[in-house]
């Protein structure tokens, strides 16, 4: 079978879950990348069309120009995963809020701005939503905006950089102090916690929990995301809350990194989506 793995980072391949998972396929079939990193969506796909048809791509970017030549292949027929659609939820974080309330999943009240000027220009909004509030980018992407707001005049210092940026305001959930870091290859889940980025000098590294120690209320939220979301593999980040756990992010597609067992459960997952695609030809 061929394999395509759609990117836009020079370190994937040196990735120790990701490149380990390529050479493993490697062995069974064809594989091969298609970076997009310098390339427009026009571009890419025409350097797509040059090639032979992939049997399965993995869409391992979050670029506009890597969802929009998935969105051509999947109308194409091609089998992307995550989907184009499961990939842009993932991203746009106000579909996201729609798609967790529509779900009636635990997560923080939404607001979005068209820039985050636009959110100074409405203090009524603003007082409406009550300090303190987490303020993000309205699309993840690589250095975007992400933090935790106790004023507006908080608001005020960032309009130098970023005046002109969609932003979302989410109410702030107070925690233990913990982010709780959830992986799914299928039906595998992988659990640590990690001390909170918003504690100045927290440590970034993961204390592992044994899947035995996953409370089952993380388990059945996790899977339920999967299942609204469409996700075959992602991400999940959790705040635990007196009110219970809380979803604060979803990532199609994370590194794995650090997860033992991932390039394995990778690679088993790869298997079972092209059978289930092709059956036994």
């Amino acid at each position: 079978m061929h394999i395509c793995l759609i990117m836009d980072n020079p370190e994937t391949t040196q990735h120790p879950v990701i490149s380990i998972a390529l050479q493993q396929l490697q062995k069974t079939h064809t594989v091969r990348l298609l970076d997009v990193r310098t390339l427009t969506a026009s571009s890419a796909l025409t350097q797509e069309q040059s090639q032979l048809p992939a049997d399965l791509y993995l869409l391992k970017s979050h670029a506009p120009q890597a969802l929009a030549v998935a969105h051509f292949l999947e109308q194409q027929g091609a089998l992307v995963v995550n989907s184009w659609a499961a990939s842009v939820a993932c991203q746009d974080r106000v579909l996201m809020a729609q798609r967790m309330h529509e779900a009636h999943l635990p997560w923080p009240t939404t607001t979005f701005f068209p820039r985050l000027a636009d959110a100074l220009q409405h203090p009524d909004q603003l007082a409406a939503l009550h300090f303190p509030l987490i303020i993000k980018s309205h699309y993840s992407h690589r250095g975007d905006l992400v933090g935790k707001v106790d004023s507006s005049a908080d608001l005020q210092a960032l309009m130098p950089q970023w005046s002109q940026e969609p932003i979302v305001l989410q109410t702030f959930a107070a925690s233990d102090g913990w982010d709780i870091k959830l992986w799914v290859i299928d039906q595998h889940v992988y659990a640590a916690r990690r001390r909170t980025p918003l504690e100045a000098g927290a440590s970034k590294e993961d204390i592992p929990l044994p899947p035995a120690h996953i409370p089952a209320d993380w388990l059945q939220i996790t899977h339920e995301i999967g299942r609204v979301f469409n996700l075959r593999l992602y991400g999940v980040d959790l705040l635990i809350t007196t009110h219970g756990p809380m979803i604060v992010d979803v990532n199609s597609f994370p590194g794995f990194r650090g997860v033992p067992g991932a390039d394995t459960a990778l690679v088993a997952l790869v298997e079972t989506l092209l059978q289930e695609r092709f059956g036994s030809q």
